[in-house]
């Protein structure tokens, strides 16, 4: 069984209270290519490209840093673009930040890469990728509440997408790597200049998120980024 790389992120725009969502409510569009497709794939290059101890997926206040903020995708990304990224331990983080004003910002709410070892094909590897996120959706435990300034965002606008092999070299993973995606993601136009607070949650409790291992390790997540815009 290969390895799954598990992510949730979110950073949102709405007009609701916050409720948690049941996976399954949430948009169902599939995107394995164009523009969707292709920021989901410059996402996981840009999250993976990055040294621990400036990372964008460890740690929160107070040791978040100038760096870790750094949204801007590598090198063949649209330049008005931002990302924003999670943690991998699920572990609860506050994070303080500055975004660019005119960027649309691209982020995940729940998705997963699978690595991909010699001899593997495309089509094996997806099949993984799809199986975790629909194992995820059918489960009636799993929801997710994401916010911004106490407003919830509509369910249509979180899009399932994937992404296709793409391939990139990382510190965490000790060199070269090649890898498929799927999941959950949400594309915002450049939001107004000034103080934004966004918080999510995300609860898969039956996720299996280490194939090696027996059993269901559950996937968590309760980050909040007050961020300026500037």
């Amino acid at each position: 069984m290969k390895r799954l790389i598990v992510m949730a992120v979110s950073f949102l725009l709405a007009l609701s209270l916050a409720a948690p969502v049941a996976f399954a409510q949430a948009g169902q569009s599939s995107t394995a290519s164009g523009a969707t497709g292709e920021l989901v794939t410059a996402w996981w290059q840009w999250a993976l490209s990055k040294p621990a101890n400036s990372n964008p997926l460890f740690g929160g206040d107070p040791n978040y840093s100038e760096k870790q903020c750094d949204g801007t995708p590598l090198n063949g990304t649209p330049a008005k673009t931002w990302f924003l990224a999670g943690t991998f331990d699920g572990s609860v983080v506050e994070r303080t930040c500055t975004v660019p004003p005119n960027r649309q910002i691209f982020f995940t709410v729940f998705n997963t890469a699978v690595l991909a070892d010699p001899g593997d094909t495309e089509e094996s590897l997806l099949d993984q990728a799809h199986a975790f996120i629909d194992a995820v959706l059918a489960d009636p435990d799993s929801s997710m509440v994401v916010t911004v300034d106490g407003n919830q965002l509509p369910n249509e606008s979180i899009v399932r997408a994937e992404a296709g092999l793409f391939s990139g070299t990382s510190p965490l993973l000790h060199g070269k790597y090649t890898a498929v995606a799927d999941g959950f993601w949400v594309t915002l136009p450049p939001l107004p200049k000034g103080e934004h607070t966004i918080h999510w949650e995300v609860s898969a409790p039956n996720a299996d998120t280490d194939p090696a291992n027996a059993g269901a390790e559950g996937f968590f997540q309760d980050n909040t980024y007050n961020l300026t815009v500037r």
